[in-house]
């Protein structure tokens, strides 16, 4: 799947499942989805989570988490789509399509209405399924017709609201605990005869079983367990007493990935900040060793104001591949244009030429003031531990590393650049561009951290310096590059990156300086040197090539970002200039 340069714009009622479409167009499958509900509340968080395998062979998960309160609704229309709402419109007919989507998403089962221009329509002339979100035509409407329906969402639609949240982990288990003191736990009743029983729940994940007898735990020796019938085993009868068990069954989605609404218990009440919507998220299933929620914020206000609609339009831009998303957030700018964030979001793969980090993928985010998850020793989000030391990161305040060279989890990164001092660019000052080469002079972003030095550089995003430039406005930038140090060989890895995509069919790869011209692939989209075979441990590998691209430039003007941060970035504030196109 080929990079892609997108410029989208969606409606906010529609963000989560057009980001899906999106992002699954260059390779981000969406692995799974479902709804964190707070006992007895309507209090929720809408997550789905994304999966890609990159041109590196690493696979790369991210979650995204919608929270919203539908007692505490952000918009004042009784969550009705009405005929004049962009959500109305289903589409334009073409004379053989018969199926429709509701861009709203569910709706309340009889009170859709269905119109083909402008004249409703019986209910007999459609089906509506409520699971797919389709209506479903007995006889195609004819072309050109529009087709709308209006009614009121379901309970099962998002409320759009102004934050969400983004974050990775090792893995996941789509499980549900069981605790030997409930009715689930209780496996049966042992007669001094009887070896076998059965776990009311199933199928178990290996290694989460404890069986008990009269209360007292039994060595795994003593039994054998089948996990997918749930049937515990035992070498020899127990003791007569109650047999129960803690132990943890996997659920099964209840439509394609789905797995529909899991009750979560939880402590925290306002679902417009991240530890109240990541402990629901959290709690829903076992995640192993997730981050801390990223924290996005598209307005500078608590929530959306009466401003905007659920049919809003949230633009998107920026460079996105199965390696790293690399783009720009702002919603509708039209009534409260400084309030509304350019805001940042970095996600994935980062360049890099030497050692690779243990798990190569960073995460930047933004968000307004007092919004981001401080980290705090033995925070937890839900009933999961997400403190990996006194330098754990949240993608907000500084960037985020999945997992570092020595093993370190989402470590605080920092920005590195060339730069100028911040003192002599004052506002009377020209500067860009130079009067010298009549050219703006731009740098590659590079990640350090203060012990490890050096990682890696954001793929495809320079950083431009914000005097005399404009937000959306686009950059040349042409070089012939000479032996670029692409890596050096171990014996095992077999996929290198060069830094730009070349102007050539393919760059000119040396191993110690003698040219390769055979023995390995070039993965154009994705600038991927793939070797037949491992290069020889220590031998040194460099890459020449020419360039001539377009790049856009972003500000982000949201507070809580590394690039506008005096802490984390060498220039406060920094612009992104992020690659749009090749130039022929």
């Amino acid at each position: 799947m080929p990079t892609r340069y997108i410029s989208e714009q969606f409606t906010l009622q529609q963000f989560p499942r057009e980001f899906t479409k999106m992002v699954a167009s260059v390779g981000w499958s969406l692995q799974a989805r479902y709804r964190a509900v707070k006992t007895g509340t309507k209090q929720y968080a809408e997550v789905r989570l994304f999966e890609s395998v990159g041109s590196d062979g690493l696979r790369r998960n991210f979650g995204l988490i919608s929270g919203y309160d539908l007692d505490k609704p952000t918009f004042d229309d009784s969550r009705y789509i009405a005929d004049t709402s962009r959500l109305a419109v289903l589409g334009v007919a073409d004379g053989t399509k018969v199926k429709f989507e509701c861009p709203g998403g569910p709706m309340q089962s009889g009170t859709e209405r269905v119109y083909v221009d402008g004249v409703e329509v019986a209910k007999s002339t459609y089906t509506f399924n409520f699971d797919t979100d389709e209506i479903t035509f007995t006889t195609a409407p004819a072309a050109g017709k529009v087709i709308k329906m209006i009614g009121y969402l379901s309970a099962r639609a998002l409320e759009p609201t102004n934050v969400f949240g983004i974050f990775t982990y090792n893995d996941v288990y789509f499980d549900k605990i069981v605790t030997k003191d409930t009715a689930d736990g209780n496996l049966g009743t042992a007669n001094g005869t009887a070896t076998t029983f059965t776990a009311p729940k199933k199928p178990i994940r290996p290694g989460t079983l404890k069986v008990y007898v009269s209360g007292t735990e039994q060595a795994d020796n003593l039994y054998t367990v089948n996990y997918t019938t749930g049937v515990v085993t035992f070498v020899n009868p127990p003791a007569a007493g109650p047999v129960t068990a803690d132990y943890r069954y996997t659920l099964s989605p209840t439509r394609d990935v789905d797995y529909g609404d899991i009750t979560v218990a939880s402590t925290e009440t306002d679902m417009l900040t991240g530890k109240a919507f990541g402990s629901l998220a959290f709690g829903a299933f076992t995640f192993l060793q997730p981050s801390i929620p990223t924290i996005m914020t598209m307005t500078d206000d608590t929530n959306l104001s009466r401003s905007f609609n659920r049919d809003s339009f949230l633009y998107l831009w920026g460079s996105i591949n199965k390696d790293r998303l690399g783009l720009m957030f702002r919603v509708d700018p039209s009534a409260e244009p400084t309030k509304c964030f350019y805001l940042p979001f970095y996600f994935g793969r980062i360049h890099v030429s030497g050692e690779q980090p243990r798990r190569n993928t960073v995460l930047i985010g933004g968000a307004k003031t007092g919004a981001p998850i401080s980290w705090a020793k033995d925070l937890k989000i839900g009933n999961i531990l997400v403190d990996y030391g006194p330098q754990t990161s949240n993608g907000n305040d500084t960037i985020s590393l999945h997992q570092s060279i020595g093993g370190s989890l989402y470590q605080r990164h920092y920005l590195m650049f060339t730069t100028h001092d911040r003192a002599i660019d004052t506002p009377d000052t020209k500067f860009n561009p130079s009067a010298y080469t009549d050219k703006y002079h731009v740098s590659q972003i590079l990640i350090v951290h203060p012990q490890e030095g050096v990682v890696g550089k954001l793929d495809d995003i320079y950083a431009i310096h914000p005097k005399n430039i404009e937000q959306m406005d686009e950059l040349e930038i042409e070089k012939t590059v000479v032996h670029e140090w692409i890596g050096n060989g171990d014996g095992i890895r077999k996929v290198f990156h060069i830094e730009h995509q070349c102007k050539e069919t393919k760059p000119l790869v040396s191993i110690d300086c003698v040219d390769q011209t055979t023995g390995w692939t070039y993965d154009y989209d994705h600038k991927a040197i793939i070797f037949t075979n491992p290069p020889a441990a220590g031998v040194e590998l460099t890459a020449s090539y020419s360039f001539k691209q377009l790049f856009k430039y972003s500000l982000a003007t949201s507070p809580r970002t590394a690039m506008r941060l005096d802490d984390v970035t060498p220039f406060n504030p920094i612009g992104w200039g992020i690659f749009k196109e090749n130039i022929v």
